[in-house]
């Protein structure tokens, strides 16, 4: 389009490559965080199980419970109550009202309390404003930990979520493009030339993964973009444009009041009940209620469930949270059901894979894994090809830092959570801090060690042994036995601990398998003579 002396040719092309390989990078750490984040509530039920598997969150003595709390907390966070099943089956309870915060955005303060449904026992008492109170949430360290890598890359908002939404855009680019340039894309799908040449088998291996990818790839970049501009590009320009500013009043709009403003007390009416309807109408399990107004004549009581078998578009119910009386389903935007409410009703269970259980869970991992592959092995193909050179040699090893450093870190961290429980430091500082350290010595590694062969063999090996380990410290800082997990129902935690074992296993074993070299990739001498690696590979 545009013609270019030689030298800005090249300028630009080096540009184009060093950004997309430095986006790739992000995005395979998206990527990897998001697979384990699918299984973000099995891994809050592995890491922090109750004594009994079998106990139903939302059973008899909720009423009981949320009236004594409520007696126990000043009334001005009566304004919305909040209650869902947490890590391993736990109540949580927040009692809050919607302020300005510190920093001079919209946010809630108020008192979180944990119980244990089996004898509704208050566990842990949080308070102070959301952020405070999310952060101490010991039970749900791990999890939170992943999704909130996964979300924002731990970027403050709203930051952070521009940032995955870009790499969530670059994604969905590369997919359309991808099926664009595909030339022989039915034929791809099929062509894994396993006899031949190494290199061209393992170009194959990340061709017909790829191929097969492509719609997964769209679906996953377009929904997690969706869910990163949402709110931080959509909603205030939507603000900005017709309310002045005001975000409240664009909710306020797209889901009206439910009810006439009445601030006299009333009784608030039992919560069992409502739910108890709520699983005769929708054929699913409550996991999440919000009681408006709690204690005044205009409470209401908003009930969520799981996503119910039949459908693929969640909705809520409304009701009375003085009388109980059924209000009406409410879909997931607006009042009304519509074209556009079925639309963003459907991004979440095609982002979170959760609309057929732990199956299509299952699937969305494999896929997820799948993409990860994808994203890797196209950086090391495109490094590689251009190893002779200074710069993109030191971009190949920082593609081996990320590609199996970042494994190592992210299964690392969660020793900090079982060894520090129970101390004042937050889980996801601890974490935090652990994860970093992590990825420093990866990357210390990465720059010191000369074959990438050995550190890929390096990364791989310590990933399985941390694999391996995680059954045993979890079960050493008081976490129960297979025997004890086995007797209290709790499937969760001897079906993950299996998992970890045969995926530590698996690492390394990958790690003394035999890999045959595909490219001699230079490194720096002593004196910074180059020196040629012949035995890196492209795994």
């Amino acid at each position: 389009m545009f013609k270019l002396p030689q030298d800005a040719t090249k300028t630009m092309l080096a540009v184009h490559g060093w950004s997309g390989v430095l986006l790739g990078l992000l995005l395979y750490a998206v990527i990897c965080t998001g697979v384990a984040a699918v299984f973000a509530t099995e891994i809050d039920d592995w890491a922090s199980p109750m004594s009994r598997g079998d106990t139903v969150a939302f059973g008899p003595g909720l009423d009981n419970a949320l009236r004594h709390l409520a007696g126990a907390v000043d009334s001005q966070f009566h304004e919305e109550v909040a209650i869902w099943r947490g890590a391993g089956g736990r109540v949580n309870m927040l009692f809050h009202r919607h302020e300005i915060g510190p920093d001079g955005k919209s946010t809630e303060r108020g008192v979180e309390f944990e119980l244990d449904p089996a004898t509704w026992e208050v566990l842990d008492r949080r308070e102070g404003w959301y952020e405070d109170i999310e952060a101490q949430r010991t039970p749900s360290g791990i999890a939170a930990f992943l999704v909130d890598l996964h979300v924002r890359l731990h970027i403050p908002e709203p930051y952070g979520l521009i940032v995955t939404g870009v790499l969530g855009l670059a994604m969905m680019v590369a997919a359309v493009t991808g099926l664009v340039i595909h030339r022989h894309l039915l034929k791809d799908l099929f062509t894994l030339r396993v006899g031949r040449d190494p290199v061209l088998r393992r170009r194959d291996l990340h061709v017909v993964a790829g191929s097969w990818n492509l719609p997964f790839a769209f679906i996953l970049a377009f929904t997690g973009s969706f869910f990163s501009f949402a709110t931080t590009v959509g909603l205030p320009m939507v603000a900005a444009v017709k309310f002045d500013g005001d975000q409240e009043a664009v909710i306020e709009t797209l889901y009206g009041t439910a009810r006439a403003e009445d601030t006299r007390s009333a009784s608030s009416a039992a919560i069992v009940p409502m739910l108890a309807d709520v699983r005769a109408r929708s054929g699913a399990e409550p996991n999440f209620v919000s009681v408006e107004h709690f204690g005044r004549a205009d409470s209401t009581a908003t009930i969520f469930t799981v996503l119910p078998r039949d459908r693929l578009v969640y909705t809520s119910h409304l009701y009375d949270g003085v009388t109980g009386e059924y209000l009406r389903e409410r879909p997931p935007l607006g009042n009304e059901a519509s074209l556009g409410a079925a639309l963003v009703g459907l991004m979440y269970p095609l982002h979170f894979g959760h609309f057929a259980g732990t199956a299509s869970k299952a699937v969305w991992v494999a896929l997820g894994f799948a993409g990860a592959y994808v994203t890797f092995t196209g950086m090391l193909l495109w490094t590689r090809r251009r190893a002779e050179q200074p710069g993109w040699r030191a971009m190949t090893r920082a593609v081996y830092c990320v590609g199996y450093g970042l494994p190592l870190a992210l299964v690392v961290a969660p020793y900090a959570f079982f060894v520090l429980r129970g101390h004042d430091i937050p889980p996801g500082t601890s974490q935090g801090v652990v994860f970093l350290a992590v990825v420093a010595i990866a990357a210390v590694a990465t720059v010191g060690v000369a074959s990438l062969d050995r550190l890929r063999s390096a990364f791989l090996a310590a990933t399985g042994v941390a694999l391996l380990g995680l059954p045993l410290v979890r079960m050493i800082t008081g976490g129960p036995g297979w025997s004890e997990a086995w007797q209290a129902g709790i499937g969760t935690v001897l079906a993950l601990d299996v998992a970890l074992l045969v995926a530590g296993t698996a690492c390394i074993g990958f790690s003394r398998a035999g890999v045959m070299p595909v490219a001699t990739v230079p490194h720096a001498g002593p004196g910074g003579t180059p020196r040629v690696d012949s035995k890196a590979s492209l795994q």
